[in-house]
């Protein structure tokens, strides 16, 4: 998986950067075809806004966006969206998923005894 982390209106400081990384590296876990996940920073006065824009398998694009004081409480709300929006469609891939011939869903036959 790729990782891009950019600011705008901020300077990309190496714990802020290692901060979203590991962040983001999570998100594996939850779906693991995340191609590129790319993190945008802004600071617009006292307002810092993340932004996680999600490509992941099949051309599918996951957006969250957050505003908070704190850059790094952006950042975990960010990737908490994120982490909901995986789950969400990792559930709904796996309900699509067609039913093999042959099995029953109510388990093994029983003779008589």
């Amino acid at each position: 998986m790729n990782i891009i982390v950019s600011g705008r209106h901020l300077s990309i400081t190496d714990a802020i950067k290692g901060y979203a990384e590991k962040k983001v590296k999570k998100l594996e876990k939850y779906y693991d075809r995340l191609i590129q996940v790319q993190v945008n920073l802004d600071v617009e006065s006292e307002r810092h806004r993340a932004e996680m824009i999600a490509s992941a398998a099949k051309g599918s694009i996951l957006i969250a966006e957050v505003i908070d004081r704190d850059i790094y409480a952006a950042i975990d709300r960010a990737t908490d969206k994120l982490e909901r929006q995986l789950t969400r469609r990792k559930e709904k891939l796996y309900q699509k998923r067609p039913k093999k011939w042959g099995t029953s869903s109510t388990g093994p036959a029983e003779g008589p005894s």
